[in-house]
C-alpha cells in the first residue's frame, strides 16, 4: 500500500484540508493509498516509524527533515491555484511514474 504524509505547522487545520482534497483524488484514481497527518515538527520521526511515499507539507519544509523522502508541496491545496500540478506529481511519485 503507497502511503502519503501530510504536514502543516501547527494547527493541523490545512494538513485536513488537503487531505479532504486528495481523499477525492485517490478514490477516483482508484488507488489504495493510507494518509498520514503531523506538524513539521513531527515529520523527521514520522518518516521512520510511517515510512511514507511521498511527503506533502502545506507549507514551508526543510526537505532535509523528510530523510530523503521526495516532497510535494501543497500549498496549491490551501489556495486552490495549481491543484491540478500538485496532484500530477504526487500520483506520478504513487504510480512510479
Amino acid at each position: 500500500m503507497k502511503k502519503v504524509l501530510v504536514c502543516c505547522g501547527s494547527s493541523m487545520i490545512t494538513s485536513s484540508m488537503a487531505i479532504n482534497q486528495l481523499k477525492e483524488v485517490f478514490a477516483k484514481e482508484g488507488l489504495n493509498v493510507q494518509i498520514g497527518q503531523c506538524k513539521f515538527s513531527e515529520v523527521p520521526a514520522q518518516v521512520v516509524t510511517f515510512q511514507p511515499n511521498v511527503v506533502v507539507p502545506t507549507g514551508a519544509l526543510n526537505e532535509k527533515d523528510a530523510g530523503g523522502v521526495p516532497v510535494v508541496r501543497g500549498t496549491s491545496f490551501v489556495t486552490g491555484v495549481g491543484v491540478e500540478q500538485t496532484v500530477k506529481q504526487i500520483l506520478d511519485i504513487l504510480k512510479d511514474k
